[in-house]
């Protein structure tokens, strides 16, 4: 079953410049570390609702053109670009989910910079729909808690994901087969693109 929101994803130019900035907003923002491919490396705001927001980079956006379905976003100089679903069985969620499943389950994973290997495994369902994602190594590795997810401006958590659609009576029907295996509820509005388009926080 899906145990909720995991986390929101927000692209941005330069990773260093997107962590002094969310850190003088009043959030701590702890080093996340290069992920599996080398392609991109993040910086984690973990919250005390167990989820995060990933503030992820490339190193070359041009090299990653072809090879990560978030490019697009970078070349239009970085947003929201994704969320995450946390599975407690990814193989029987994806089951469940039958059609929605636009690939097979795929490992990942990243190095953080104190040497630890985390590892998870994700499957992506039809755009814009979110992508599932579990934890092969603990989850703790992977998300910040404790002190980490305490935040000078308050903030305890994300308040709403907010989705685009194109069609937004399909992706609500599609979406609704998540929220039936224990998905967050989100706001679906008509936009002229998929994806998400603005998440607010609590």
């Amino acid at each position: 079953m899906i145990r909720g929101l995991d986390h929101v994803v927000l692209v941005v130019p330069d990773l260093a410049t997107a962590v002094r900035e969310h850190r003088e907003r009043g959030f701590t923002v702890t080093p996340g570390g290069e992920h599996v491919g080398g392609l991109t490396h993040n910086a984690l705001v973990g919250f005390q609702d167990g989820s995060y927001l990933e503030l992820i980079a490339f190193h070359d956006l041009a090299a990653a053109r072809g090879k990560h379905s978030w490019t697009p976003v970078a070349e239009r100089g970085g947003g929201w670009a994704d969320f995450a679903l946390h599975s407690g069985d990814l193989r029987e969620d994806a089951a469940a989910l039958g059609d929605l499943v636009a690939r097979p389950p795929e490992d990942g994973g990243r190095t953080r910079p104190d040497g630890v290997a985390i590892a998870w495994r994700v499957v992506r369902l039809r755009k814009p729909l979110p992508f599932l994602i579990e934890d092969l190594t603990a989850r703790e590795l992977r998300v910040p808690g404790g002190d980490a997810a305490k935040h000078a401006n308050g903030t305890t958590g994300v308040g709403k994901v907010v989705l685009g659609a194109r069609d937004p009576l399909v992706v609500a029907r599609d979406y609704a087969k998540l929220r039936a295996r224990g998905a967050s509820e989100i706001d679906i509005r008509a936009a002229d693109r998929d994806g998400v388009i603005d998440v607010t926080f609590r």
